[in-house]
Formats: structure tokens, sequence, C-alpha cells
């Protein structure tokens, strides 16, 4: 539990022993004045609700720490025993002055519920005691309006204050809690910020001390530092010497990247001279392989003439030997006819010789197609070879122009990177000659650097002396830290 709801409870329990309090000695006040007044029924009522309220405060509040419980129930008990004091016992004007009273009551603890019921219950009580017979009924039904007003207006100004009250602990609590916080990050903060110092200071005293020790090894390496500056000088010398040699090669180097340039434009030029002749050849081949398309057709034409002579030839033998058939039908015929016939038989045997003939000559032409035939399949064959070798002459035309194109690109970039290796060797020229002169510069340089190698070792004597002292203070400011770091965490605990 933290500070602030230590708070907000500590402000509930004294408002609940005010409340206890207060209506205490109201109670007994009140019971006294019954007393006075032999009002004994009054009187009772007020000593059993004084014992019930102290019985309440020692069981809820002391017991069970139950603060808002004991103020609902003190509020709403006090106004039950109103309402019977009211209806049943003593219905007067001073119960006015009672109702005005538990109206200030239930306002003490500055809760709007408990506030709004106390009203509640006071209005309720107010129109009782008006309709309730009661010896100065002709007193308060003269004074009810002035009386329920003044009720109402007491009313909105305590649940006013009420309002400014709850406004201004909040605010309160608010800025409490703020403040707090602010508390608390400074704490933290400060107590960080002075472990970060002593933790510089402890780092610095620490880095004093391994400074002292290097500063000998500093010294030493410096006289040697000096002693290698003499030989740097003799080294860069030669360094010159050489940027001369790379200056003479550098040239040398930009006239052959100029003939390489050349000779690879004259390549260039070439390529695409090839690459035109191959692109003319392509087209002359693919008027050939047109040509051979032709021919192939024309092949084909003649096979088909021949295969129909071949049908041709076959209806002739029919024909022949159907004439023969005839001839020899005709010279039995004519046998049979005898002397008569006899010149029927010469037709017979003309017509049987020119059968013969016939068939001879049909024989003649099968052969000749035949190896006409033979002659065109094996035409055929060749020819669709050259055209699958021309087909493949043609394909690698175009790759070789594909070649020769990629050839001619390649040269045009590798002119390119020459032209570039040109400027380049150019730069590296002007380099050479700044390196030249860069080189003697920094010979005089590091003599100069010699001499103020010397002065920092005399100097660095001098620092040396100066850190030591300036140990002992770290050394005396890090305890002196340290006391104060203790003193904060005794000061945080209590």
């Amino acid at each position: 539990m933290n500070s602030i709801e230590q708070i907000k409870i500590e402000n509930t329990r004294k408002k609940t022993f005010l409340l206890f309090i207060t209506l205490l000695i109201a109670l007994v006040a009140a019971s006294i004045e019954t007393l006075f007044t032999k009002t004994i029924g009054a009187s009772i009522l007020f000593i059993i609700e004084a014992i019930l309220i102290i019985i309440l405060y020692f069981a809820l509040v002391r017991g069970l720490k139950r603060f808002n419980s004991y103020s609902y129930i003190t509020v709403i008990m006090a106004h039950v025993v109103c309402l019977l004091d009211i209806s049943f016992i003593d219905n007067s004007f001073s119960t006015i002055f009672l109702i005005f009273f538990l109206l200030i009551y239930s306002a003490m603890q500055f809760e709007n519920a408990l506030f709004i019921i106390g009203a509640c219950f006071g209005i309720v009580e107010l129109l009782i005691s008006f309709f309730a017979k009661s010896v100065d009924h002709g007193l308060i039904d003269t004074y009810f309006t002035t009386i329920i007003s003044v009720y109402l207006l007491s009313t909105f100004l305590l649940y006013a204050l009420i309002y400014l009250h709850k406004s201004m602990s909040s605010s309160f609590l608010a800025s409490l809690t703020e403040t707090k916080e602010q508390v608390e990050k400074r704490a933290q903060h400060y107590q960080s910020e002075m472990s970060n110092i002593i933790d510089n200071v402890t780092q610095a005293n620490e880095n004093i001390q391994t400074n002292l020790q290097s500063h000998d090894e500093i010294k030493t390496a410096i006289n040697e530092i000096s002693k290698g500056s003499l030989t740097q000088s003799e080294q860069i010398s030669n360094i010159a010497g050489q940027a001369t040699n790379t200056l003479h090669s550098m040239e040398i180097l930009n006239t052959i990247s100029n003939e390489l340039t050349n000779e690879a434009e004259e390549a260039t030029d070439i390529a695409k001279s090839g690459e035109q002749f191959v692109d003319k050849l392509t087209l002359e081949i693919s008027d050939v392989i047109d040509t051979i398309m032709e021919l192939n057709n024309t092949f084909e034409i003649l096979t088909k003439k021949i295969t129909e002579t071949n049908s041709f030839t076959d209806s002739i033998r029919e024909i022949t030997e159907q004439t023969n058939l005839l001839a020899l039908n005709a010279s039995i015929e004519a046998a049979r006819a005898g002397e008569a016939g006899r010149g029927f038989s010469i037709v017979a045997d003309e017509i049987r010789r020119l059968a013969e003939t016939t068939h001879q000559t049909t024989e003649k032409i099968n052969e000749n197609l035949t190896d006409l035939n033979e002659s065109n399949a094996k035409a055929h064959e060749k020819m669709q070879l050259s055209s699958t070798q021309i087909l493949t002459t043609a394909e690698s035309s175009q790759n070789v122009t594909t070649y020769f194109r990629k050839l001619s690109k390649t040269l045009v970039n590798q002119v390119e990177k020459f032209k570039e290796f040109k400027s380049l060797s150019s730069k590296v020229t002007n380099q050479a000659h700044e390196v030249e002169g860069a080189s003697n510069e920094l010979a005089a340089i590091i003599e100069e650097t010699s001499a103020s190698l010397e002065e920092m070792s005399a100097t660095i004597e001098t620092m040396t002396s100066d850190h030591e002292t300036i140990a002992q203070y770290l050394a005396q400011t890090t305890n002196e830290a340290h006391q104060f770091r203790e003193l904060i965490k005794k000061e945080n605990m209590s």
C-alpha cells in the first residue's frame, strides 16, 4: 500500500470518528433534553440509538475497518429513529432542527450517495411532520413553505460543498501523486547520476594510472619512431624513383591501349561486313530452298504420271492378250474353212505378229518405266538429302549470323572498355605525377615530424608528473563520492 492510499484511509478514519463523536454527543444531548421535558419514550429511543452506534463503531470501524459501511448504517439508523420519533412519540417544532442536523451530519463524510440518502430521508420526514398531528401543528403549517425552501437551499449548498471538496481532493491527490512520482524519479536520477559520477571518477583514475604506465612506453615508442622516420625518408625517396618508373610504364601502357582501341574498331568493321555477307548468303540459301521445293513437287508429279503410264501398259497388255486369242480363234476357223479361209488365216497370222510386237513393245516400255521410276526415286531421295543439307546449312548460316552479331556487340563493348581504359590510364598517369611530387613533400614532412616527436617526448615527461598529481586528487574525490553515496542510501532508507 502506497502513501496516497494510506492518506485516503487515514482521512476516512478521521471523518468516521468525527461522525461517531458528533452523533454520540447529539444523542446524549437529546436524551438529556427529553428527560427534562419528560418525554420518556424519545429519551429511551435516543439512548438505545447511542448504544447501537457505539457497538457498531467498535465492530465495524475498530474491528473490520469498514468505515463507509459504518457511515451509511449510522445515517440510515439516525433517520429511522427520527421517523419513529415524529410518527409515534413527539412531533414538535424542535424536530425540524433535528432534521437539519441530520442533513449536515450526512454531508460530513463528503460522499454524494450518502448525502443524497440523508437528504431524501429529510424531505420525507418534513412531509410526515407536516401531515402528522402535533402540538405545534399551527406553527409548522405557517412556516412549512419556508422550512422546505431553506431545507432545499441547504441541500443544494451542501451538495455544492461536497462537489467542491471532491474536486479539490481529486486535484490534491493527483498533484500529490505527481509530486511523489517526480520526487521518486529525481531521487532515482540523482542516485544514478551519483553512481555514474563515481564510476566515471573511478574509471578516470584507472585510466590515469594506465596512462602513467603507458607514458614510458610512449616515450620509448616516440624515440623509435624518430629513428624510423629517417629510414622512412630514404624509403620515400625510393618510392619517388619508383613513381617515375611507373609513370614511364603508364605512358607505354597508354600507347598500347590506343593501338588496341584502333584494332578493336577495325575488327568491329570486319565483323559488321561479315554479318552483311552472311545475311546475303542466307537470302541466297532461301532461294535455293525454294527451287528445291519446286523440283520436289515436279518429281512428285512425274511419279504420278509414271504410275498412270503403268496402268496404260497394263491395259495394252490385256488388249494384246485378247488379240492373240482372237487371232488363234481366227486360225482355227480358217483351218475349218479350208481353201476358202486361207486368206483369213494370213490375216490372223499378221494380227498375231502385231500382238506379239505390241507385247514386246509393252514389256520394253515397262522396263523403261521401271528404270525411270527407280531413277526418279533415287533422284527424289538425293533431292531430299540435298534439301536437308541445305536447311542445315541455312541454320548454320543463321547461327553464324547470330555469332557475328554477338561478336560485333562484344567488339563494340571492348572498344568502349578500351576507351575507358584509355581515360583511366590518363588519370593514373596524372596521379603518378602527383605521387612523385607528394613523395618529395612527404619526405620533408617526415623530417619535420621527427623534430616534433622529440618535442613531444619532453612534453610527455611533463604530463607524467601532472597525471600523478591528478591521480592523487581523483583517488581522494572517489573516496568522498563513496561516502556521499552511502549517506544518500541511509537517507533513502530513513
